[in-house]
C-alpha cells in the first residue's frame, strides 16, 4: 500500500517520510489512532515505503518485487499480528483471512476481522502461542529486505502476555521494526508502551470524510453530509452509513421532533409505520442523526457549522439550541443512547420510539413556573 492510497493525513505522511529517508527510524513505534482513521494502512504504507528499492521522494514505486509483495501482503520479511481467539492458534493460522479482509476494507475494525472469520462472541487475545511465534520469526535473517518489520494490529488485546516482548523491544535483532497500531492505549501494558516512540494518527475532519464519500462516489450530496456528521470523523463508518442512508433524515426528523415538543403523542402514535418500516437499523441510523443534531444546536452558539449542515439543518439547529436547557441536555443525550442500545438488543421499534418521544416531549416543553407570592 502507498501513502498515496490513503485518504488524508498529508502533513502525517511528509513526517514519516521524512524520518525514514534521514535514516532516524525508531525500532519500536506506537501508532495512535481512533477508530476509522486509516492506522492499519499507515502502518503498512510505512513499512512499504522503508523497504522499497526505488522509493521515491514522496512515496514508494509501487512496482518494484518489494512492492508487488506488499501490495498483497505477503512480503516474507513482512509479519502480522493481530487478535484471534482460543489459546492454541497463531496469526499464521489466520493469514490468509486477514490478507483477504484486509484488501477488501484497509479501513476494517475489529468487530469487521471478526465477522469475516465468523468468530461469533469469541473473546480477542493475542496467546502466548503468538507471542512467541513472532519471537522466532523475528530471531531469523531477513529475506530479502534491508528490514525486517514486524505489524502489531490493536496490541490492547495482548494482556499480560505481552511482557514475554519486552526484551525484544528492547534489543531487537539489527535492522528490526516494530509497528504496533492501538486505539486504546490505555489498555496497553505501560511496560512496552515504555519502550515505544508515539505517532499520533489524527481523527479525520468532517470534511475529509464528505470530500472521501463524494471524490469516490459512495455518496452525494445531503446522504454524503449526513453520514459525514453521524461518522463523528471514523471513515469506516461514514462509509457503511453512507451506503445505509436511503434518504436524507432531515424532514421526518423535524417532524418528528416538533410533534414531540408540542405533545402530539396521538400524531406520533398514528404515523407509527412512517418509523417502524425503517426496521431495527434504520430506526438505528435516525437515532445517530438525531444525537448529531443534538450535538450541533448545544455548539452552534460556539462554532461556525454552516460546512457540516444545511441551510434548513442550521436554521433548526439554531432554533432547537433555544428549547434544550442545559439541565436537560445529559439526559436526551441518554435517552437516544439508552434507544440505540435498546434496538441493538432486539427490542419493540413501536416502544422504543413511544418511550423516546415521551422523554422527548418532557424535556423540550418549557416547564411553567408557578407564581410566587
Amino acid at each position: 500500500m502507498k501513502f498515496s492510497d490513503i485518504h488524508g493525513h498529508s502533513e502525517l505522511k511528509k513526517n514519516i517520510i521524512k524520518t525514514i529517508r534521514q535514516g532516524r527510524i525508531a525500532h519500536a513505534q506506537l501508532l495512535i489512532s481512533s477508530e476509522g482513521s486509516s492506522s492499519l494502512p499507515l502502518a503498512i504504507a510505512y513499512a512499504q515505503y522503508a523497504s522499497c528499492i526505488d522509493k521515491g521522494e514522496d512515496d514508494s514505486c509501487g512496482v518494484c518485487t518489494s512492492c508487488i509483495k506488499y501490495n498483497q501482503l505477503i512480503h516474507p520479511d513482512l509479519h502480522f499480528t493481530f487478535p484471534i481467539f482460543g489459546s492454541n492458534e497463531t496469526c499464521d493460522d489466520f493469514i490468509n483471512d486477514f490478507r483477504t479482509t484486509f484488501l477488501a476494507n484497509p479501513l476494517m475494525n475489529l468487530n469487521d476481522w471478526f465477522n469475516s472469520i465468523n468468530a461469533d462472541n469469541k473473546k480477542p487475545n493475542v496467546n502466548v502461542k503468538e507471542i512467541r511465534n513472532i519471537m522466532r520469526k523475528l530471531s531469523l535473517k531477513s529475506y530479502e529486505s534491508e528490514y525486517k518489520v514486524s505489524i502489531m494490529w490493536l496490541p490492547e488485546y495482548f494482556g499480560k502476555e505481552g511482557n514475554v516482548l519486552l526484551k525484544l523491544l528492547e534489543e531487537p535483532p539489527e535492522k528490526t521494526l516494530f509497528l504496533l497500531v492501538t486505539e486504546h492505549p490505555d489498555n496497553i501494558l505501560t511496560t512496552i508502551i515504555s519502550r515505544t516512540q508515539f505517532i499520533k494518527i489524527p481523527r479525520y475532519s468532517y470534511s475529509d470524510v464528505e470530500q472521501y464519500l463524494i471524490g469516490n462516489r459512495i455518496a452525494e450530496g445531503d446522504i454524503a453530509k449526513n453520514a459525514a456528521l453521524m461518522s463523528e470523523g471514523n471513515l469506516n463508518k461514514a462509509i457503511k452509513l453512507a451506503t445505509e442512508i436511503s434518504d436524507p433524515q432531515f424532514d421526518i426528523f423535524r417532524s418528528w421532533l416538533l410533534d414531540c415538543y408540542q405533545g402530539n403523542m396521538s400524531k406520533i402514535i398514528s404515523e407509527m409505520d412512517v418509523y417502524s418500516d425503517k426496521g431495527k437499523e434504520g430506526l438505528k441510523l435516525f437515532f445517530l442523526y438525531g444525537l448529531q443534531m443534538l450535538r450541533s444546536a448545544m455548539l452552534i452558539k460556539h462554532q461556525d457549522l454552516s460546512d457540516k449542515l444545511t441551510a434548513t439543518e442550521l436554521e433548526f439547529a439554531g432554533k432547537l439550541s433555544k428549547l434544550i436547557e442545559l439541565s436537560s441536555t445529559q439526559i436526551i443525550y441518554d435517552a437516544f443512547n439508552e434507544a440505540i442500545f435498546e434496538i441493538d438488543r432486539n427490542g419493540s421499534v413501536k416502544l422504543i420510539l413511544i418511550n423516546l418521544s415521551l422523554k422527548l416531549k418532557n424535556s423540550l416543553r418549557p416547564k411553567v413556573v408557578s407564581p410566587t407570592n
